[in-house]
């Protein structure tokens, strides 16, 4: 993988980073997606993004411990 900087104005960066946390992503996987969507809506990539599949969603419920009685 390779890294890209980009310099971003503090409002950029803020407004990035509520909606990173909105979506449980990090600030750099939140600026990846971006990206790759937007290259995808202009037809130059295809597929499902790998980080797709690892975004929490805020709907799942916690896993309930099983109780066994004692017999």
């Amino acid at each position: 993988m390779l890294r890209v900087v980009i310099y971003l104005k503090d409002q950029e960066h803020s407004t990035l980073g509520e909606l990173a946390e909105r979506e449980y992503r990090t600030i750099q996987a939140q600026a990846a997606m971006i990206i790759r969507k937007k290259l995808e809506s202009l037809g130059l990539l295809s597929g499902e993004s790998p980080l797709e599949t690892t975004v929490i969603s805020k709907s799942a419920a916690p896993v309930e411990e099983e109780h066994h009685a004692n017999r």
